[in-house]
């Protein structure tokens, strides 16, 4: 009984699972056929490349004065001016700088005086009364000397005059001789002292610039003292808070605390590396003053017909001197297209793990450029169309197959008049440029546009052999 039971229930199974079968459709969309219409349009073969959101240039904010931080005004990303107060110390430290070089400057000032004054007696006091002297006691010399004669001639002839009258006469002469020349030493000894003086003049005069160098020093260490930005842009970063202690850069080896950085976003740069097997490219695109060497070597180059100045492009018919401009997305702002020109190439190039890379500078010129301010140090995309045409006969990249003579060409969907059903027809073709998803069409009998091509072949045809 159990058997016919066990038997009973497998033929109820059975019928239910045929007639589900029987009533489900089997999917073979993937066996069924796909095709494309050939169309017109334009075609670019860019190189990519990743890079840095930079801005123009970076102030790193360091102090020349010291002492505690007691305001900070700003916050990191506001804008400010050139002169903008950014952080304050404390003043007192270098308050009483300026006031004890203000003492030593008056104290140098009256040094000086003193020294001048000292200088002034010895020439307009002492040696112009030793110069009296000397004039006088030359006077009675001369005096002394003819009285001297005239009475030696009438010793000689013996008419009047004594022996001792000569002798008096002559020791008048002598003595004053001797003083004339005591006064002469005399004033040598002062011209000494008037040179001492000049070199004491000499010596509180340069002591004197010494100070006032000092305290302008450390005045100007006051007002740095309220640090200030020294360019319009945006604070980047603020690396000190209220209460901190910095040093000022005349006072350590590194040059000072690092307190703030303020960069330049009057214009916005994205810095990116370009292989060597692509740098060719990507320097024919620049303008000619961004290629290592300038304009001038460039110039060089066109006049010795090398290469010509510029380059042509038949998607961007004339370069000229401003280059090609370089597409730029940020995954930030991703509906959102930045564009820029190479600013500049470095020719020294970078090596890590053998491969070999140049860095480009290229300027954000497009109307949208501030926003890049926003996010400096952002990773971006750039792209450099290095090669590109307009207006091209357009084939999928699917389409493209191999034929039976292992060419390259297209199927072709064409209606059997017999038969009546579409048939695959092979036509062998020439392309030119190839991004990946379209291929230029150079060559290809009867393919224009509304064509249609086969991207996969049907099932019956034969497996495909689309080229990679």
């Amino acid at each position: 009984m159990k058997k016919w039971i066990i038997i009973a229930v497998l033929i109820v199974l059975a019928y239910l699972g045929w007639n589900k079968l029987r009533n489900t459709r089997v999917n073979l969309a993937f066996l069924q056929e796909q095709t494309a219409i050939v169309g017109r349009g334009d075609l670019t073969i860019p190189i990519t490349g990743t890079g840095e959101i930079q801005p123009k240039s970076r102030s790193v904010i360091k102090p020349e004065a010291s002492g505690e931080v007691i305001e900070i005004p700003v916050d990191p990303g506001q804008l400010v001016k050139a002169g903008d107060l950014l952080i304050r110390l404390d003043q007192e430290e270098e308050q009483r700088n300026v006031t004890r070089m203000k003492n030593d400057v008056a104290r140098a000032s009256a040094t000086l005086e003193q020294q001048k004054l000292r200088l002034q007696e010895r020439r307009t006091s002492a040696l112009a009364q030793i110069d009296a002297r000397i004039k006088g006691v030359e006077a009675q010399i001369e005096d002394a000397e003819f009285s001297y004669e005239k009475t030696k001639r009438l010793f000689d002839s013996g008419r009047g005059a004594s022996k001792d009258e000569l002798t008096t006469v002559k020791s008048r002469y002598d003595q004053l001789i001797a003083q004339l020349d005591g006064l002469k030493a005399d004033r040598e000894q002062a011209e000494i002292a008037i040179g001492l003086s000049e070199f004491d003049v000499d010596l509180a005069e340069k002591s004197f610039e010494t100070t006032k160098t000092n305290l302008g020093d450390a005045e100007k260490r006051l007002r740095e003292t309220e640090i200030r930005s020294p360019i319009d842009g945006m604070v980047s970063k603020i690396n000190v808070s209220v209460g901190a202690v910095v040093q000022g850069g005349k006072t350590t080896f590194t040059g000072g605390t690092e307190l703030a950085v303020v960069s330049d976003i009057s214009d916005m740069y994205v810095t990116t590396e370009v292989s060597d097997a692509d740098i060719g490219a990507v320097m024919w695109l620049a303008p000619p003053k961004a290629r290592p060497g300038g304009l001038e070597l460039a110039q060089q180059l066109a006049d010795d017909e090398v290469v010509p100045l510029v380059s042509t492009n038949s998607l961007i018919p004339e370069i000229g001197m401003e280059g090609v401009p370089v597409t730029i997305m940020v995954d930030s702002f991703r509906d959102q297209e930045f564009s820029g020109v190479i600013e500049s190439i470095d020719p020294e190039p970078r090596k890590a793990q053998n491969i070999v890379t140049y860095i480009v500078h290229i300027r954000v010129t497009s109307k949208n450029r501030m926003m890049l301010a926003l996010v400096p140090g952002m990773q971006a995309d750039v792209e450099f169309t290095a090669e590109a045409v307009t207006d091209a006969t357009l084939i999928p990249h699917e389409a493209i197959h191999r034929g039976p003579n292992d060419d390259l060409g297209v199927y072709v969907r064409e209606l059997d008049p017999q038969t009546k059903e579409h048939k695959p027809r092979f036509v062998s073709c020439r392309f030119g440029l190839d991004n990946g998803l379209y291929a230029e069409l150079l060559e290809g009998e009867g393919i224009t546009d509304g064509v249609e091509v086969y991207t996969k072949l049907p099932a019956r045809f034969g497996q495909d052999d689309k080229e990679d």
